[in-house]
């Protein structure tokens, strides 16, 4: 039977890494904002005490909760906590990449350069630590949820985000706070949140095409806010945490460690 091709692997700029050496840490999914100020404070704790003992950050996707335009990033304080807290991991010497996420997919390279971080294509390999690594955001992944697919092929239409991006500030946050109110109507109702959790997950048949497509060992990749590892005889398939500290009586969130010295990416989740 003939296989759907996954989406393929857009070449990135010369400026771009090919090749990471040293200890890595991945993150995803965030979903930052000031309303949700627990987790920003877990976010710029973790950039002070975590990341400094490693020397490359790969932030995929959804960092914030929303994004209407880098123009707004001044008005945005989680915004400009997020820069101050980057910029010093980028003093310190780390290379922090960048995948947009579904939440943030209108991020430009200008914020990205206030906040010292490069701007990654989804999907890319990235050869770390002499292991071929295949990063996305992980929606493209997810075939089931043929509806959020639509979306996003309409959304990631240039054309249509010029347009939204030259509307006025209200308009842009009037659709956003729509879209993010309906969005946590889902999280609400439980039998609304355990379907959406079944289409937001991967398929293990999407999942083989895009090792079989790109010839790699290993891929990393968030959205679906179910952390594990997916292991086959010859693939390993690691999905990221989301963030959530909110209520301290439960709350989740995480990263990959991937240390110079072992073999093999772990996942590292703290949750209550």
């Amino acid at each position: 039977m003939h296989r759907k091709s996954p989406v393929p692997i857009r070449l990135m700029d010369q400026s771009h890494p090919r090749e990471l050496r040293g200890a890595c840490c991945f993150i995803s999914d965030l979903h930052l904002t000031v309303d949700m100020p627990h987790t920003l404070a877990k976010f710029e704790t973790f950039c002070q005490d975590i990341a400094p003992h490693y020397k490359s950050l790969l932030i995929l996707g959804d960092l914030f909760e929303y994004w209407v335009g880098d123009d707004t990033a001044d008005a945005n304080p989680a915004a400009m906590r997020v820069i101050s807290a980057l910029i010093k991991l980028k003093q310190r010497g780390l290379f922090i990449g960048f995948i947009a996420g579904n939440r943030d997919f209108l991020l430009r390279e200008q914020f990205a350069r206030r906040a010292g971080m490069v701007p990654l294509p989804d999907p890319c390999i990235l050869k770390i630590n002499g292991h071929a690594v295949l990063l996305t955001h992980g929606d493209q992944l997810c075939t089931k949820d043929t509806g959020y697919q639509a979306y996003r092929r309409v959304v990631q239409i240039r054309l249509i985000q010029k347009l939204f991006l030259m509307a006025p500030l209200a308009l842009r946050n009037a659709l956003a706070r729509r879209m993010r109110k309906k969005s946590q109507q889902r999280e609400y109702n439980a039998e609304a949140h355990a379907r959406r959790l079944i289409k937001q997950d991967v398929p293990a048949q999407s999942a083989a095409q895009w090792f079989d497509k790109h010839h790699v060992r290993y891929m990393i990749h968030g959205h679906t806010h179910q952390p594990s590892t997916h292991l086959t005889f010859d693939t390993t398939r690691i999905v990221l945490p989301d963030w959530d500290c909110e209520n301290e009586d439960k709350t989740r969130w995480g990263y990959i460690d991937w240390s110079d010295q072992a073999e093999e990416p772990r996942l590292i989740v703290h949750s209550k």
